[in-house]
């Protein structure tokens, strides 16, 4: 997937992306918060694009205000719990 439609399917900042997954960061009003999604799990979220409104909208309703900085990997074992 390229970078600039990772960006604007996620509304974030592609940090890397290597063969295996991709670094996004998201800017919230409370915390910034950095996703590591791999590849294959990157194809099933782009042919269902409601999967990534449904993974930033759960992210965001479950931050931390008292953390300002948190990194979540989304891979193949845990992509249904964030969906």
């Amino acid at each position: 997937m390229n970078k600039v439609d990772v960006e604007k399917l996620f509304q974030g900042k592609v940090i890397s992306q290597d063969q295996n997954q991709v670094h996004i960061q998201l800017q919230d009003s409370r915390k910034r918060l950095e996703l590591s999604i791999e590849n294959d799990v990157l194809t099933l979220i782009e042919q269902h694009r409601d999967y990534a409104l449904n993974i930033l909208k759960n992210l965001k309703r479950k931050t931390n205000r008292k953390v300002t900085r948190e990194s979540i990997t989304i891979n193949r074992r845990n992509y249904k719990i964030f969906i």
